[in-house]
């Protein structure tokens, strides 16, 4: 039985279940960054009421905000590269059909035998309501641009309507439109190309600037500790004089992998998933190096 049977005598569209994509560009990144934060504030108040220390709280408050974020830009930018890389195909093949038929309903039940990814499913919508129920061609183009809520669709789109009713060559405007996704492809993939060597640097420059200044703070502990037995400071003063370093650590690996998305991705959304990389890496090494004392100049006898 098909899920959307499960209701006796009652059909249930598949049009009425909620896409989730589109709920979610609906309400905006930033709306779900700042739920997302929320919930970390309130994740990190149950810990400090849990008497866990100040360095964890940090980590899980980030790690919270950042994951639902994370996930969220990845559905959506795997829908939208989907959508760039086989509209342009779908607005071609059009245009042929279109040339050959003279009419763009005609030309539509032609080109939905093809194959065009997620944008298979648009063409097939488009077809039954053009023919079905009866939609003018041009409104079911916008509704389609509204569910995909895609700049390089809504430029098409809107071009595309405009030729509808002004122009009699649409063929000629179709290729047009399907040119400029192929040109905006091309060079959205030439600058990642050209800015990965770059990304890799920033890596680098961050892991450095880590190794530094593990080295400069377990010399210090060492050394303070020497001095601390003496005068009763003990563990929990290291960890006071230490946690400022830690926020500051920590400071960097969020801004450093939020520049790389800014470069990469021209949003920082893109570059929180490097935050996060940047941020456990950073937990990482203040718990099993820098707050355990471990001297590493010692170590090597220096």
């Amino acid at each position: 039985m098909s899920i959307f049977e499960l209701i006796p005598g009652q059909k249930i569209s598949q049009k009425e279940i909620p896409d989730v994509r589109s709920l979610v560009k609906s309400r905006g990144i930033p709306i779900i960054s700042i739920a997302s934060l929320a919930l970390g504030i309130g994740s990190s108040i149950v810990l400090l009421a849990l008497s866990v220390g100040p360095d964890v709280v940090i980590f899980i408050l980030l790690m919270v905000a950042l994951l639902p974020v994370i996930c969220v830009y990845r559905i959506i930018a795997q829908y939208d590269a989907d959508v760039e890389a086989r509209a342009p195909e779908f607005f071609y093949d059009l245009s042929e059909q279109v040339k050959a038929s003279g009419s763009i309903v005609k030309a539509l039940k032609r080109v939905s035998r093809h194959e065009y990814g997620i944008m298979s499913d648009e063409v097939t919508r488009i077809l039954s309501e053009v023919e079905d129920e009866g939609y003018e061609i041009a409104t079911s183009l916008q509704a389609m641009a509204d569910r995909a809520n895609n700049r390089y669709i809504n430029r098409s789109v809107s071009v595309i309507r405009e030729a509808l009713t002004t122009s009699s060559n649409l063929e000629s405007i179709l290729k047009m439109v399907a040119e400029e996704g192929r040109l905006a492809l091309s060079l959205k993939k030439a600058k990642q190309s050209g800015l990965s060597s770059s990304v890799i640097v920033i890596y680098f420059t961050a892991v450095i600037f880590l190794a530094v200044l593990m080295l400069c703070l377990t010399s210090f502990m060492h050394m303070s500790g020497e001095m601390g037995q003496a005068s009763g400071m003990g563990e929990i003063g290291m960890m006071g004089s230490i946690l400022p370093y830690y926020i500051l650590s920590v400071s960097v690996a969020i801004c450093t992998g939020l520049t790389i998305g800014e470069m990469r991705d021209a949003t920082v959304f893109g570059g929180f998933k490097d935050a996060a990389a940047l941020l456990l890496l950073t937990f990482i090494a203040y718990e099993l190096v820098i707050f355990p004392g471990f001297d590493l100049l010692g170590a090597y006898g220096l």
